[in-house]
């Protein structure tokens, strides 16, 4: 299976003309088979953002599966809204669907969402949140490799300094782990960064997307667009950086890591 991960659209904070058109051109590739997008898909979840998120999710061909971010809650300057219903323009726009899952070809994707009014920027992760991670994963095919979206990090990225962690990280990671997660996608921080894990003896990839269409760039990427296309077999996950080239208004690869699954994923098999 061959996923486009895209993360941090920012609509509002478009970094290009050409970016988005270019975007959903990657996103429609033949051999594109589901379509990510990790959260923050506005800059400040306003009606014309979302209406430009909905034209994108409209434009592209292969299914989706979608999960807030931080930035798709009620803006602060309406605490009341967003304390109590922070998402709710959200699930008007995009999807009421806040555990959206996705299976075919022998990979199973959940997305949960970590965007809370409540907590600011840094997300959080519920017990009914993990729950939902146990309940999803137990009923797939044992040979399935299992993905996990979602939009803020479980873990620090060393080389970004300090970074926001979801609440209840450590936890969600022990239940990935428990699950046999073989993949974690999530975006936030506006970097793409690629890393494995070790958690419980179990080994898994988490995969970072930057920012794919905005101008809210970060070092130590910088003034870079980026997302990322994930081929996943029975042998090896690949991630595939792709980089925004404003000269020749496309992306083009800038990097692949290939990681072999943990021999216990390959035994499911």
């Amino acid at each position: 299976m061959t996923i486009a991960h895209i993360s941090d659209l920012h609509f509002g904070r478009i970094a290009h003309p050409d970016i988005v058109e270019a975007l959903v051109e990657e996103a429609n590739a033949p051999d594109v088979d589901l379509v990510v997008l990790s959260g923050d898909l506005t800059q400040r979840a306003r009606p014309r953002e979302f209406a430009a998120a909905q034209e994108l999710l409209a434009a592209i061909v292969p299914p989706t599966l979608v999960v807030p971010g931080n930035h798709d809650v009620y803006p602060w300057w309406r605490p009341v809204r967003r304390l109590w219903t922070p998402l709710r323009r959200y699930k008007r726009a995009i999807t009421e669907n806040l555990a959206p899952s996705f299976e075919a070809d022998g990979v199973a994707v959940l997305g949960i969402a970590t965007a809370h009014g409540a907590t600011i920027k840094g997300g959080r992760i519920t017990d009914g949140d993990r729950a939902a991670i146990r309940e999803y994963f137990a009923g797939v095919p044992a040979a399935a490799a299992r993905v996990l979206v979602l939009h803020h990090h479980l873990t620090k990225i060393q080389s970004v300094g300090r970074h926001d962690v979801a609440r209840q990280a450590r936890k969600t990671l022990d239940t990935a782990a428990a699950m046999g997660v073989d993949l974690i996608l999530c975006g936030h921080l506006h970097v793409s960064h690629v890393e494995t894990l070790t958690v419980q003896r179990h080994r898994l990839v988490v995969a970072s997307a930057g920012t794919a269409t905005s101008n809210r760039w970060r070092e130590p990427t910088g003034a870079v667009n980026f997302y990322n296309r994930i081929t996943i077999d029975r042998e090896a996950v690949a991630v595939e950086e792709r980089r925004f080239v404003s000269e020749e208004a496309r992306f083009v690869r800038d990097g692949v890591t290939r990681f072999e699954r943990a021999p216990e994923a390959q035994g499911r098999g």
